[in-house]
């Protein structure tokens, strides 16, 4: 990569401090140059079906549903951010953008803005790629972990180098390769984002996987809040509760009493996540309920991009325009 493009990158700004988006680019789009097979470090327009996915892809899972909302507003709007490339043999070969690539294939467009970087080694696409995808904010924890470790591993970088890059403290990087310790169902909800960050730094507290997969059961059967979860592993701590012969957390009594099991909630839990799961479909997003023991609590809607923030704000005017019209 040119000198001038390593500089453009910045510390811990990604490949946006590069690239024009917004109206700026809106505007520009329509006065794009055509590639031309030569020029590099410029916003042009280039054919999408020239264009190669990047072996180094760090991201995972493509959510369907946010595909087809991301496609039917660049279909409406046309593509507000462009793509990240560099040029190789008969086309170009992606660095970060492939969601929005796809998106454009269902919209059925031909050619598209992007920027054509000057990077000629692999490994150097390697960085910028993982780079770019664990600054993106609807990664989900495991995502951004793995993308560390490959940045260390990969790259050959250090905890403090891959801080450095990507705008983080080195504290806030060993976290997440923490997580890479658990074991794999712990992983696996953090993935389908069932856990948060909170739960699982409870969770790497416990000194066995026994006990993790233990607190994991018992977090999910319940939807114990991180408080509650910290709660929870702090009595462990403690030696109040403790693991019994069949893998069930049970709270340790007096000599001569029986151990009491820790038991779900029953019926009450049973109807709140049937609530919860009524309105993940109606949203088509993950939503949490938290509640307590007085009967008050939240509801967290979740959403990954602005494109899926605008749907859910254009779903809750429909709702407030339906709740608004007169019985008949």
């Amino acid at each position: 990569m040119s000198a001038k493009a390593r500089s453009a990158l910045g510390l811990g700004r990604g490949l946006e401090a590069l690239i024009p988006t917004g109206p700026l680019l809106q505007e520009q789009s329509r006065e794009l140059p055509l590639d031309d097979g030569v020029s590099v470090g410029v916003v042009m327009l280039i054919e999408v079906n020239k264009i190669r996915p990047n072996p180094y892809q760090p991201r995972q899972d493509f959510d369907p549903k946010a595909l087809e909302e991301l496609a039917r507003s660049i279909k409406e709007r046309g593509l507000i951010q462009p793509i990240t490339v560099r040029r190789a043999d008969n086309g170009f070969e992606l660095i970060a953008g492939e969601r929005r690539v796809r998106a454009c294939l269902e919209a059925g467009l031909e050619r598209i803005p992007a920027y054509v970087l000057d990077v000629e080694r692999d490994i150097e696409l390697l960085e910028l790629a993982l780079i770019e995808n664990v600054q993106r904010e609807n990664l989900n924890p495991i995502e951004v972990a793995r993308g560390y470790q490959r940045l260390i591993e990969e790259c050959h970088l250090t905890q403090e180098e891959v801080a450095l890059k990507v705008g983080k403290d080195r504290t806030t990087v060993a976290n997440f390769l923490r997580l890479l310790r658990l074991p794999e169902p712990i992983q696996n909800a953090l993935r389908q984002r069932q856990l948060t960050m909170g739960h699982a730094r409870a969770m790497l507290a416990l000194p066995t996987e026994e006990l993790q997969m233990a607190v994991f059961r018992e977090t999910i059967t319940k939807s114990l809040s991180v408080r509650q979860t910290e709660t929870l592993v702090k009595e462990i701590e403690l030696g109040r509760i403790r693991l019994s012969p069949t893998g069930q957390l049970e709270r340790v009594t007096k000599r001569g009493q029986s151990p009491e099991p820790s038991r779900p909630q029953g019926t009450l839990q049973t109807t709140l996540k049937e609530i919860e799961e009524h309105l993940r479909q109606l949203f088509s997003t993950q939503v949490h309920l938290h509640t307590n023991a007085h009967g008050q609590g939240r509801i967290e809607i979740e959403f990954y991009s602005f494109e899926e923030l605008e749907r859910l704000l254009e779903l809750f005017a429909t709702l407030e325009k339906i709740h608004r019209l007169p019985p008949r």
